[in-house]
């Protein structure tokens, strides 16, 4: 009895099973689509055209999705191919398919599927980019033909794989340099960049100075030093406004004598940092250069000595400028802190110690700066006034003077003729500047119209010493603006 009633049992859930799955394939075979061949029911796109930033010859490009829509109340069947077929540089992937086309797909009403595109450039041995055209062809069952647009540059790039100079050497700006496991000049060899001069860092790769660097660039033909990556890593956010993306420049301990002018430096996860040296030599001079958007600190010296006039340094993870000891002195930069990437550190940092060691600030120098950010003290740091065998003037001698300021110290004797910052001010912390990532990761540090750093210099003869600003714009008459830009 037990035996067939667990038989019976056993044979009425087969059964359940079957007619379950007879019901399935019924439905299915009931299912029959209907594809429109109505000339009206038309195709939607995420974008009419797919632009990719400019592509390094012999390497694949990030991959573009576009959605496409089907926003009828009929299904649609179509087939989509590249234009220019086998010979197209670009290439698809739709719903699976890749290749240059695919057949037989489908899109339900109110539906949506993805279409991926990507391109690669074969070596031209051209200087100047190279554009390539071409569509993306969709055939409806209607007869009805649409089309995306591709377009894309191409460039052929110097690749140089763990590069060391060890004689005196010039790059030019005929074409931008790949740089993989990072580029060093030795000791005794002298790297000169010509203006114009672009390189571009691998993932970790930093510039090595051991010798000496002369990197000149102009006002209309820059020097540019920033990560290699070309896409996106947000919807119109690219990777070039990201931080950390390679390392920075290294000045060794025994490189001194070098030039930073007109230079762009950017995206690392430093801006340039100078490693301890001999006062008794100027480890660099950088002028009209932008150090911008770093994960670390933007400008890092180390008992050195250096003057840095006309620059922007901003939007640091750590410090835009963090100083131990040395003897430096800035003019007429804009040093703000508002990086968007995590918690950050202050604008300006100044210390005499590092590891309970002594350095004697010799000379810590601001004049006609904007120090600022977006905390309500800007500067920060450790410094010993006395110890038994200095003087104050050679073991802490820091100041801020006839500069604009975010600091609650205003009775700091080492600081004055200084305009601070004030809360009530229609132009507080970020709203100075003519924009500050605004939601775009993007920053104009030149001063909006309500800003309280404008006219703040009154040295005649220091407007006279530095005439024009970073863009070129002349300083001009009785009153300059403090910073490196200079206002209209």
């Amino acid at each position: 009895m037990y035996h067939n009633f667990c038989m019976m049992k056993k044979q009425s859930v087969l059964f359940r099973v079957f007619l379950a799955v007879a019901a399935i394939l019924a439905m299915a075979c009931n299912d029959d689509v209907t594809y429109s061949r109505n000339w009206q029911d038309r195709l939607s796109f995420s974008a009419d055209t797919v632009a990719f930033d400019t592509v390094f010859t012999g390497m694949q490009s990030a991959t573009v999705p576009v959605k496409v829509y089907n926003r009828n109340s009929n299904a649609l069947k179509f087939d989509v191919r590249l234009a220019g077929g086998a010979s197209s540089l670009f290439y698809l992937n739709t719903d699976g398919q890749t290749g240059f086309s695919a057949s037989g797909l489908e899109i339900r009403d109110n539906d949506s599927l993805y279409c991926f595109v990507s391109v690669r450039f074969n070596a031209a041995d051209a200087d100047a980019p190279v554009l390539a055209e071409d569509s993306i062809v969709f055939t409806l069952q209607s007869g009805v033909v649409q089309s995306i647009k591709l377009l894309a540059y191409g460039q052929d790039v110097i690749v140089l794989k763990g590069s060391v100079f060890c004689s005196d050497t010039v790059l030019d700006a005929r074409r931008p340099y790949l740089i993989y496991d990072s580029l060093s000049v030795a000791r005794g060899a002298f790297l000169t960049l010509a203006p114009g001069t672009e390189l571009c860092f691998h993932d970790g790769a930093v510039l090595r100075v051991a010798g000496r660097i002369s990197a000149r660039g102009t006002v209309t033909e820059p020097i540019v030093m920033h990560g290699d990556r070309r896409d996106n890593m947000l919807p119109g956010v690219p990777f070039d406004l990201a931080s950390g993306r390679w390392g920075g420049v290294l000045l060794d301990s025994c490189s001194y004598d070098n030039v930073f002018e007109y230079c762009h430096i950017y995206g690392g996860k430093w801006g340039i940092k100078a490693d301890t040296a001999s006062l008794a030599g100027q480890k660099a001079s950088v002028s009209n250069c932008v150090i911008h958007n770093v994960s670390g600190n933007g400008l890092e010296l180390d008992n050195c000595r250096m003057t840095i006039d006309n620059s922007q340094i901003t939007n640091a993870g750590n410090y835009c400028v963090s100083l131990l000891g040395g003897d430096n002195v800035f003019s007429f930069c804009t040093i703000a802190n508002y990086y968007p990437w995590a918690t950050h550190k202050e604008a300006l940092y100044l210390t005499n110690l590092c590891d309970s060691n002594v350095f004697p600030m010799q000379n810590a120098g601001f004049q006609y700066c904007i120090v600022t950010g977006a905390s309500d003290d800007e500067i920060s740091g450790s410094v010993v006034d006395s110890l038994e065998g200095y003087t104050m003037d050679r073991l802490a001698n820091y100041w801020i003077r006839n500069s604009f300021v975010m600091s609650p110290d205003t009775l700091n004797p080492r600081m004055k003729d200084n305009v601070y910052e004030n809360k009530e001010s229609e132009g507080y912390s970020f709203r100075n500047f003519c924009h500050v990532a605004k939601g775009d990761f993007r920053y104009d540090f030149r001063l909006d119209s309500v800003s309280m750093a404008r006219a703040v210099v009154t040295d005649a003869a220091a407007i006279a010493k530095y005439p024009y600003d970073l863009l070129g714009n002349a300083r001009n008459g009785e009153k300059a603006d403090a910073g490196c830009y200079q206002s209209e």
